[in-house]
C-alpha cells in the first residue's frame, strides 16, 4: 500500500509539472515572440497548440494501455514529455516553438492512466480521498506557474522556464518507474472497430455521460476564472500583479479546505449527499459574486465559497463515473479527459467571447459563472437523485 502512495505522490508531481509547464510560459510569450519576431496572436496559439496535442492522442491512450499496460503508457508519456521539452528550449524559430508546445501538450493526456490506476487499486473512500487532494494540488499550478514564470523571465530568458520543466519531469520520471503498479493488459491485438464499439458502451452506460456532463458544468468557472481573471482584475480594473495573486489565493483557497474536509466526510456523508451539499455551496458562491460584482473583494469571497463546494462533490462525482467495473478503466479516463478538455477550451472561448464584448467587466464575468452554476445544479442534482442507493466500498 505504501507503494501506491507514492505512485500518487509521483502522479502528482508530473500533473502539476504538465499544467504549470503551460502557466509558467505564459508570461514569457512576449518575450518569445519579440525573439522570433512573431506577431502577438502566437501568444494565444500557445495555449491552444498545448491543449490540442492533449486531446490528439487521448482517445487512443486507453485502447493502447489495454493493449500494452498502464505502466507503460504512463511511463512513456513522462519521457516524451521531457524530450519534447527540450525541443522548446533548444528550438530556434516560432514554428519549431510552436510544433514543441503540441508534442509537449500530448503530455497531459496520459495523466488519465494515472487516475485510472487509482479507482483500480484503491476502494472508494481512498479514491475520493486521493481525487480530492490530487486535483486540489494540481489547480495550484495556474497560481504558482505565472509567478514562477514571471520571475525566471524577469531575470533571465524564457528558455530557462523548459530547463525546470524538465528538472521536475524527471523528479516525476524516476518516481513513477520506482512506484507505478503493473497493470493486466486485456486485448492482444487493437482493431477499430471493437475500440469505437467499446467507447460507445462507456458513453451509454449508466451515469456516465451525465457525470462527466456534470464535471464539466460544475468547474467551469473556475476554469472562467483561471483564463479570464487576468483580463478582470489587470485590464479593467488596472490593478497590479500582487492584487491578482491575492485574489488567486482567495478563489482556490476554497479548493484546500475542501481537500482537508474530504479526508473527514468520506464515508460519513453518502455520495449523494456529498455531491448535492457541495453543488449547493457553489451555486451560493456565484450567485453571492453576481450579486456583488460590484466590488472585486467580495466577488472572490462568492468564489472561494464556490470552490469549495466544487471540491467537496467533484470527487464523488467522477468516482462513481468510474466505478462501473465492466468498461475499461483506461477507456473511460481517456474518454472523460478528452470531452472535459474540448468543452472547457469551448467554455472558456466562449466566455471570453462574451466578456470581450463588455471589455470584460465583473458583470459580465459573473453572468457567465452564474449561468454555468445553474447549468451545473441542474445536471448534478439529477446526477445525485440517480445515486441514492449508492453506498460506499
Amino acid at each position: 500500500m505504501k507503494k501506491l502512495y507514492l505512485f500518487a505522490v509521483f502522479l502528482v508531481i508530473y500533473e502539476f509539472t504538465t499544467y504549470s509547464a503551460n502557466d509558467m510560459i505564459m508570461p514569457g510569450m512576449i518575450a518569445v515572440v519579440n525573439q522570433f519576431n512573431a506577431p502577438l496572436s502566437y501568444v494565444a496559439a500557445s495555449l491552444s497548440f498545448y491543449m490540442l496535442g492533449e486531446c490528439a492522442i487521448q482517445l487512443w491512450l486507453g485502447p493502447l494501455a489495454e493493449r500494452y499496460g498502464k505502466r507503460k503508457m504512463i511511463l512513456i508519456g513522462n519521457f516524451s514529455f521531457l524530450i519534447f521539452t527540450i525541443l522548446i528550449a533548444c528550438s530556434m524559430s516560432i514554428n519549431q516553438f510552436m510544433l514543441g508546445r503540441w508534442l509537449q501538450g500530448s503530455g497531459m493526456a496520459f495523466i488519465a492512466m494515472g487516475y485510472a490506476i487509482i479507482h483500480e487499486k484503491f476502494d472508494d473512500k481512498g479514491a475520493v480521498k486521493i481525487i480530492s487532494i490530487m486535483g486540489n494540488i494540481s489547480i495550484l499550478a495556474p497560481l504558482i506557474g505565472p509567478l514562477i514564470g514571471g520571475i525566471i523571465v524577469s531575470y533571465s530568458s524564457w528558455r530557462y522556464i523548459f530547463i525546470l520543466t524538465c528538472i521536475l519531469g524527471f523528479i516525476s520520471l524516476c518516481g513513477l518507474y520506482k512506484n507505478t503498479p503493473e497493470s493486466t493488459t486485456r486485448v492482444e491485438k487493437l482493431e477499430l472497430k471493437p475500440v469505437l464499439r467499446h467507447y460507445w458502451e462507456i458513453a451509454t452506460s449508466s451515469n456516465y455521460m451525465l457525470g462527466v456532463a456534470c464535471t464539466i458544468a460544475a468547474a467551469m468557472p473556475l476554469l472562467i476564472w483561471l483564463g479570464l481573471a487576468p483580463n478582470l482584475i489587470l485590464h479593467n480594473l488596472h490593478l497590479d500583479y500582487t492584487h491578482y495573486i491575492i485574489y488567486q489565493i482567495i478563489t482556490i483557497g476554497g479548493l484546500s479546505i475542501s481537500s482537508i474536509a474530504m479526508q473527514f466526510l468520506a464515508g460519513r456523508w453518502q455520495f449523494h449527499q456529498l455531491i448535492l451539499r457541495g453543488c449547493y455551496i457553489s451555486l451560493a458562491g456565484v450567485i453571492f459574486s453576481f450579486v456583488f460584482n460590484f466590488s472585486i473583494n467580495l466577488l472572490s469571497v462568492g468564489l472561494f465559497f464556490y470552490s469549495l463546494g466544487l471540491g467537496l462533490s467533484n470527487g464523488s462525482i467522477i468516482r462513481l463515473i468510474m466505478s462501473n467495473k465492466n468498461v475499461s478503466q483506461s477507456m473511460a479516463a481517456s474518454l472523460m479527459t478528452f470531452s472535459q478538455t474540448l468543452l472547457f477550451a469551448a467554455g472558456i472561448q466562449l466566455s471570453d467571447y462574451i466578456t470581450g464584448k463588455f471589455n470584460y467587466s465583473a458583470f459580465s464575468f459573473a453572468t457567465c459563472c452564474l449561468i454555468a452554476g445553474i447549468c451545473s445544479l441542474i445536471l448534478t442534482r439529477k446526477f445525485a437523485l440517480r445515486n441514492v442507493e449508492r453506498q460506499w466500498n
